[in-house]
């Protein structure tokens, strides 16, 4: 048995409820006189786990990536700065890749630039040009093997 926080009375079991800005456990007709608060399940919900490929890093080349969208635009970093609503010293810094930017300001320069900081983190340097072999790399083609 519990109390109504409101009227005092004993009741088998009470209902959250808001009444003037106060979350209280009432009996059913003192929760008329507030909202009702649905309670939550007390299913443990699953965490969305995400796939390591769907996750974006920074480029490896950002700095040389942003210098010369900019340069392409013909603006320079004053006006690039302005336009992003960031600080000189951030875009040079940015440039000279002193400065990881976050997510919201790659995104401003991704937007203003047209270019792309954040990318799928995958092999980007593999030259699959050569016509003579077509077979995958085995690790016994990469590992030195010691007798």
């Amino acid at each position: 048995m519990s109390k109504c926080q409101i009227c005092g009375k004993e009741v088998d079991s009470t209902t959250k409820a808001k009444i003037e800005g106060a979350v209280m456990h009432v009996c059913d007709s003192c929760a008329d006189m507030g909202e009702k608060i649905e309670r939550k399940s007390k299913k443990k919900k699953k965490k969305k786990r995400t796939k390591k490929s769907s996750q974006k890093t920074l480029a490896n080349n950002y700095g040389d990536r942003v210098r010369d969208a900019r340069e392409d635009r013909e603006l320079s970093i004053k006006e690039l700065a302005n336009s992003l609503n960031e600080k000189e010293s951030v875009v040079k810094k940015i440039e000279r890749e002193e400065l990881k930017p976050d997510k919201s300001l790659a995104g401003k320069l991704s937007k203003e630039l047209d270019i792309a900081l954040y990318v799928n983190p995958e092999v980007t340097n593999y030259d699959d040009t050569s016509d003579s072999d077509s077979r995958k790399a085995t690790l016994g083609d990469v590992a030195d093997v010691k007798k």
